[in-house]
Order: C-alpha cells, then sequence, then structure tokens
C-alpha cells in the first residue's frame, strides 16, 4: 500500500472522528498563529536588516547626566564640534534633532515634525535617495540655501507619490527651502519626522549665543566607526574625550549633575525599548505552543490507545509495523497539516515560520504507539 492510500484510507477514518479532528486543528491553529504571529513582530522589529549601508558600523553617542536624572542629555554646537575634532576611532559624526513647523507652500498649511541636519548626517547614516538627491556637506556653511528632503512615508501618504514636488519651495516657520529629494524608506531616523532640512543645525542659521554656548544642548549625534575600530574602542576614546572636555570647561558641567558619555550600536538603540518585552512574548508563546502540541499529542495518543483492538485486528490480517506507522503517522500529518495551515494563513501573510508546523508534527507523531 503506498503512502499516498495511507492518506486516504486516514482521511477516511478522521472522517468518523470529527470532534477529535476540530479539536486538534483548532488547538494548533490557535498556538502556531499566535507564534508565528509574534515571531513575525520580532523577526521585523529585531532580525530585519536596515536599509543603511553597512549598518554594524553605525553608532549612537548619548551623552547623559545622571545627578539631575537625564538619561539621554542632547548635545551643544561646541560639544559636538570638539568630538569631530578628536575622535579617531569615528570617520563621522552626524546630528540629528526635530522641531515641529507649521509648513506652508503643500495644499493647506500644516504642522510637520521636521528632522532638522547638518550636511554630514546622510553620508554618516548610509542612506539613499529614492528621488532627487538627498542633503550634502555643499548644504552647509553661510552661502548654502535651504533644502529639505521628504521621508518616504510622508511623500507616498500626504503626497501620493507625486514626482513634481522636487523643486517646489515652501516655507517652514519664517524660513523657506527647496526641496531637493525624497529619501527611501528607512527607520526610525527620521521615520517620525516628514521632512529632513538644514534649517537648524547648520551654525550660520544659529545665533552666536547658541553656536557657542554648551548649556544649549538640542543634537543627537550618531557616528560612523572607522575601519578596524570596534564598538568598544570607540567607547573607551569616548570616555577619555569628554573627560577631557569637562575639565577644560568645568563650568558647563555641574559634579552634581553627573554627566557621562556612552554609545550603542545603531539596531541596539532602535531595539532597546522593546527588545525586553518581545522576547518576553516571544518565550510565552513558544510556552503556550509547547501546551498546545503536548494537548494534541495527548489526544492521539488516546485514540491510539482506543484503537488497539482496530490495530490487531488488522496485524492479524497481515499489515506490518511499518504499515500501521504509515496509517498513524498520516492521520496526524493530515491533523497537524490542516492546523498549522490554518494557524499560518491567520497570522497574516508576512509570516514564513516552518519551526512551528515541524514541532507541530513532531510533537504529534504517534511513531511508537503502534
Amino acid at each position: 500500500m503506498t503512502f499516498l492510500n495511507e492518506l486516504k484510507f486516514a482521511l477516511r477514518s478522521l472522517g468518523r472522528a470529527k470532534g477529535l479532528v476540530i479539536t486538534v486543528v483548532l488547538t494548533l491553529a490557535l498556538g502556531i498563529g499566535a507564534n508565528a504571529a509574534i515571531f513575525s513582530v520580532v523577526r521585523g522589529v529585531l532580525l530585519r536588516p536596515l536599509v543603511n549601508r553597512e549598518e554594524g558600523r553605525l553608532i549612537y553617542i548619548q551623552q547623559s547626566a545622571q545627578g539631575i536624572g537625564s538619561e539621554n542629555t542632547a548635545f551643544s554646537v561646541p560639544e559636538i564640534r570638539d568630538l569631530r575634532q578628536r575622535m579617531k576611532t569615528l570617520t563621522a559624526i552626524g546630528e540629528f534633532s526635530t522641531i515641529t513647523f507649521t509648513m506652508v507652500g503643500l495644499g493647506e498649511p500644516r504642522q510637520v515634525r521636521a528632522g532638522v541636519v547638518d550636511g554630514n548626517f546622510f553620508e554618516v547614516m548610509g542612506l539613499r535617495p529614492a528621488l532627487g538627491r538627498l542633503l550634502n556637506p555643499g548644504d552647509d556653511g553661510p552661502a548654502a540655501a535651504g533644502a529639505a528632503v521628504l521621508t518616504h512615508r510622508f511623500w507616498t501618504t500626504g503626497l501620493k507619490g507625486d514626482p513634481s514636488v522636487l523643486g517646489k519651495t515652501i516655507r517652514l516657520g519664517t524660513r523657506t527651502v527647496a526641496i531637493v529629494g525624497v529619501l527611501e524608506p528607512s527607520d526610525p531616523y527620521p521615520a517620525e519626522t516628514e521632512l529632513i532640512a538644514n534649517v537648524v543645525t547648520s551654525p550660520h542659521h544659529l545665533s552666536a549665543t547658541m553656536v557657542e554656548g554648551r548649556e544649549h544642548r538640542m543634537t543627537q549625534v550618531f557616528g560612523r566607526l572607522a575601519p578596524g575600530a570596534d564598538l568598544e574602542a570607540a567607547r573607551t576614546e569616548l570616555r577619555a574625550v569628554h573627560g577631557a572636555i569637562m575639565k577644560e570647561h568645568p563650568e558647563a558641567y555641574s559634579p552634581n549633575a553627573g554627566f557621562g558619555i556612552d554609545a550603542a550600536g545603531l539596531r541596539d538603540q532602535i531595539t532597546a525599548r522593546a527588545r525586553t518585552v518581545l522576547l518576553v512574548l516571544l518565550g510565552a508563546s513558544g510556552l503556550v505552543f509547547l501546551i498546545a502540541c503536548s494537548n494534541v499529542a495527548n489526544l492521539i495518543l488516546a485514540r491510539s490507545v482506543r484503537r488497539e483492538s482496530e490495530l490487531a485486528v488488522r496485524a492479524a490480517l497481515g499489515a506490518s509495523k511499518g504499515t500501521l506507522r504509515r496509517t498513524l503517522l498520516a492521520e496526524s500529518l493530515l491533523l497537524c497539516g490542516t492546523g498549522a495551515a490554518l494557524g499560518i494563513c491567520g497570522s497574516g501573510p508576512d509570516v514564513l515560520c516552518t519551526c512551528p508546523l515541524c514541532v507541530a508534527v513532531f510533537c504529534a507523531c504517534p511513531r511508537s504507539h503502534a
């Protein structure tokens, strides 16, 4: 008897046990669906590669002031200037901050959250344009004109992907900028913004007090590791440089504030808040899945025990142990395959995880029942 015939026999046999079939299929579908859905979220947040070129070399530099309860204190222009001049483990530093503007010039006036960057930012972050160009060092300096890049999300949702926006002039608050490009899809910097412009962080747009005042901290800092340098080397150098800066300018760093500096990989910075929660959810969903598989295995084992007389008769009529095993295996494959298919389809079209199916088949397969 071929395995196909065994499947047909198993289908007829299961047709006489509709209650068992419904219970097993629904149990597996719920267990696999929840597990696959959570895994898809974990994969998308923690495992999916970033669009940034050479993402392993990207770091987020974080200044803190534990004494006043600040875990993430922004940097001032002089501090960034000092870091640029003294850091040897970084090839470049990019600046990023956010400000809300009233935007005029693209339909009705609206409030937009804009990222403001220097000309190095996109090169440091390893991002590319989807349309037009991005800001570059030529957009810095006293002679530079105002320029802006739209985020991909804002361009596609707010402007319906209209390519004619390139070259348009808009007003952000009191400043006029020209739209020079559209950024490729990226996260989370600057996915949380509608556009990125050069209208604030370039020194010629700031007052002399803000350019020279170390107390005016408003900018986040990203760096790109130099070839051969690693995160630990960058951390060590950052702490040494930061310590020297504080000694040179004690008036800007109150001892009670407890200023410090650290660095993290860009991916770790992006996923830091979600990592623990997602891993706990993944562990919980895995536990639920194992419980579901155990229940299914017990149900199939109980059915096999009740069928001992049937199996004995089939053995007396000449059925080999291999044939009996194939029959039970065919029934398990039908049950588990149906439950897995329903679970994966119900968890969404983006889920591509066969591990739950493999585990389900393994746990429920009654190879030792005969």
